[in-house]
């Protein structure tokens, strides 16, 4: 009995000793606060002192801010929107692939109200319900739609609390 408590109590120092030396081996954490503070973000800035520092880094003259924000942003479009497939007024960041089968783009509204538009839009673009009912979970949703061709369109979207914009996904499965 006693070699079995001599043979556990040195397993036992010898699992600590590993432990100590593991923990002073391993890199250490780093809070978000002291990471922001060392490498210059401030969470808190506004998008003018976010440019302003961006400007000042870079040495070029300050920007109007205002002016790069309100205007929509169109890029890497390379295919056309297909005529069946409504977009949500007021879209920015909207690219089509060049093969006609994918739109993405961003709008700055609620998922309900995308949700809602489509709704609306897709029998005018002859577009029905196919499969099943539109899904929307929290700050997700989609929708699936099949038109008389036997075309299939899926509609994928997701709220970004963050930037307060609902990036919306829609995929293009033609019949032919």
């Amino acid at each position: 009995m006693g070699i079995k408590r001599i043979n556990l109590l040195h397993i036992s120092v010898l699992v600590v000793s590993i432990l100590i030396i593991l923990s002073a081996c391993s890199p250490s954490r780093v809070s978000v606060e002291e990471f922001n503070k060392e490498h210059g973000i401030n969470p808190t800035a506004t998008p003018e002192e976010v440019q302003e520092t961006e400007d000042m880094a870079e040495g070029e003259p300050d920007t109007e801010v205002s002016d790069v924000e309100e205007a929509p942003v169109v890029a890497d479009v390379t295919g056309a929107v297909p005529e069946d497939v409504p977009v949500f007024d007021d879209a920015y960041r909207l690219i089509a692939g060049s093969s006609g089968k994918n739109v993405v783009y961003q709008v700055d509204t609620t998922i309900e109200e995308v949700v809602a538009f489509y709704q609306e839009e897709l029998p005018n673009f002859a577009w029905e319900m196919a499969g099943p009912p539109d899904n929307q979970v929290a700050t997700i949703a989609t929708m699936l739609r099949e038109n008389a061709a036997g075309d299939r369109l899926a509609i994928n979207m997701q709220r970004n609390e963050l930037g307060g914009f609902v990036r919306v996904t829609v995929t293009i499965s033609r019949a032919d």
